[in-house]
């Protein structure tokens, strides 16, 4: 073999192992790089798929009892705040009100026969003392006139039973008159509309229209009405009675089941991100609003009971309230499934730098 084949198996060695030594070198600095990296970013955001959209619900009822005359919406309709949904034949209500209004125009009749009456025992009661007044003076005369001879004593007791009846009927007049005033609620110039009698008259009339206004349901706030074939015109329904419900399309929220362990840096007023399964791509900003103050089995009708022999440690989940900053461009249906990622900022240390600028050192140290 000619010394020039063995230059040029020389010069011909392979690359890689030029690279050997860089590699060696290079490769663990890179991963304790990578390593320190995720260190000092992790653990700020907390995430979680078990997230669920919540809308508040309205069970729809009357404040009445009644037969249903006319059924206004149809089932998954949106409404608005105070539009009519149903109504309940007003027939009895109606009737109700006329004799309400009857038993009020009686009352303030009443009223003014007792101040009438009143007038009359007050009347009879000068009369009364009056005719006191002048017996009295019979008897004093009867009994001046008994000593000359003029007048005989049984002139003079006459004159003592007339005065005694005449002091009896003073005493009935002014018995009479303390029963009227006491009806009268002890003041004979009250105003027939503030009489205790008129008042209750009036509180059942506005009781009776009060009752009829019921027979009107409308929607106590803008949401879409579920549930409405369960009620048909016809039907009769009971005060109270759920007769559908009202999912409110402004009271929405975000509900996701953290685990305990992602708790430990979250707290109200963090930013969060959420994503809803039904639009994929499409991202909502939210704000954590509250942490449930029990976790989900402790609210339970058959809370787990941990003090068996055959206890499994489960990694418990608490709800947390997230509230949307802006209203949604979609339609947030209740029970939708969510993700959702919560920037709970926290701050993790390495070398003595805080986790923004230990990330920018190593990142710059990895370049």
């Amino acid at each position: 073999m000619s010394d020039d084949s063995v230059s040029d198996s020389a010069s011909n060695e392979p690359a890689p192992s030029k690279l050997r030594r860089p590699l060696m070198i290079g490769g663990p600095l890179l991963v304790v790089a990578a390593a320190a990296y995720f260190y000092v970013t992790g653990g700020r955001y907390e995430s979680t798929d078990d997230a669920y959209v919540r809308a508040a619900q309205v069970s729809i009822s009357a404040n009445v009892a009644g037969r249903v005359s006319e059924l206004a919406i149809r089932d998954n309709q949106q409404v608005s705040k105070g539009d009519l949904l149903f109504r309940l034949d007003d027939r009895p209500f109606l009737i109700a009100v006329d004799e309400a209004q009857a038993r009020l125009a009686s009352a303030k009749l009443e009223v003014e026969s007792l101040k009438a009456t009143y007038r009359q025992r007050l009347a009879d009661r000068s009369s009364a003392q009056s005719t006191l007044d002048y017996q009295m003076k019979e008897l004093a005369r009867q009994q001046g006139l008994l000593e000359p001879g003029i007048s005989s004593q049984a002139q003079v007791e006459k004159a003592q039973v007339a005065r005694d009846a005449a002091r009896q009927e003073l005493e009935a007049a002014r018995e009479q008159i303390t029963a009227v005033l006491a009806r009268l609620g002890g003041d004979p110039d009250i105003a027939i509309d503030n009489h205790p009698t008129v008042q209750q008259a009036q509180a059942a009339l506005d009781r009776a229209k009060l009752n009829l206004s019921y027979t009107t349901v409308t929607a106590p706030a803008a949401g879409i009405v579920t549930k409405v074939e369960q009620l048909q015109v016809g039907d009769y329904l009971n005060a109270a009675t759920p007769a559908f419900a009202l999912v409110s399309s402004q009271n929405v929220w975000i509900e996701a089941n953290f685990k305990e362990v992602q708790l430990t840096h979250m707290a109200p007023g963090q930013q969060a991100e959420v994503l809803i399964d039904a639009y994929p791509g499409h991202k909502l900003a939210a704000t954590v609003v509250s942490v449930s103050p029990g976790t989900g089995a402790e609210f339970s009708l058959l809370p787990a009971e941990n003090a068996s022999g055959n206890w499994v440690k489960v990694v418990q989940r608490l709800p947390v309230r997230l509230e949307l900053k802006t209203a949604a461009d979609v339609p947030l249906r209740a029970g939708l499934s969510a993700n959702v990622e919560v920037d709970t900022r926290r701050q993790r240390t390495l070398f003595g730098l805080r986790s923004d600028t230990a990330a920018e050192t190593v990142a710059a140290i990895s370049k």
